[in-house]
């Protein structure tokens, strides 16, 4: 949580802090190290500090552990549909992805700017900040359960991961301007965002 409270912060110094008496306090939890360390790259990622960020994960991948990948399960009509990043496997992704541009469109015209600092990578020449954060799991799901029922006044969902920062005010716009309410289950807490645009968690993820 104070790790997380760091990201958030974006303060890479208390971040490193957190992590190092993390590892000292608590050598033989492998798992928990291994999301901090995760996390801590993040960290320097969003800082602009991509080197650092890099040995970290340089670290983590010659631990032998791979990171987890970000899966978000979203029903529809008592279907469960799962999705990962960028995902196309729905036999219906033309109109996701169609979707999600439309709901890109409307939350931009709501006053949302995309936040790049959440983009732990150097982007490809065809990617734009909006393009990688759109594709994102939860917003798939999101998109996914509109195109299957347009006028919906809830969408349920899991996710695997914390959802990011972006994420979390994009959703907050989504439910405001379809007024629909949202339920996303992540890795740390259970996000209701309402029709008013605000989220149970106060901004605390």
């Amino acid at each position: 949580a104070l790790l997380s409270g760091a990201r958030n912060a974006k303060n890479a110094y208390l971040s490193q802090n957190i992590y190092d008496r993390m590892k000292n306090l608590f050598p033989e939890e492998k798992d928990p190290l291994i999301s901090a360390a995760v996390l801590l790259a993040n960290v320097y990622a969003s800082s602009g500090e991509i080197d650092k960020a890099s040995d970290i994960r340089l670290e983590i991948y010659k631990s032998g552990t791979k990171k987890k990948v970000g899966l978000t399960w979203i029903t529809v009509d008592g279907q469960v549909y799962t999705f990962r990043a960028h995902d196309r496997s729905h036999p219906r992704s033309n109109e996701i992805y169609a979707e999600g541009e439309k709901i890109s469109n409307e939350i931009i015209k709501y006053g949302h700017q995309y936040d790049s600092s959440w983009i732990t990578r150097v982007l490809d020449e065809d990617e734009t900040v909006e393009s990688v954060l759109c594709g994102h799991s939860e917003r798939l799901a999101i998109a996914w359960g509109f195109v299957a029922n347009p006028n919906a006044s809830k969408l349920q969902m899991a996710k695997n991961l914390r959802i990011c920062g972006d994420c979390h005010r994009s959703t907050k716009l989504i439910a405001a301007t379809r007024q629909c309410e949202i339920i996303v289950r992540d890795a740390n807490r259970i996000h209701h965002f309402y029709k008013n645009g605000q989220c149970s968690c106060n901004d605390y993820f």
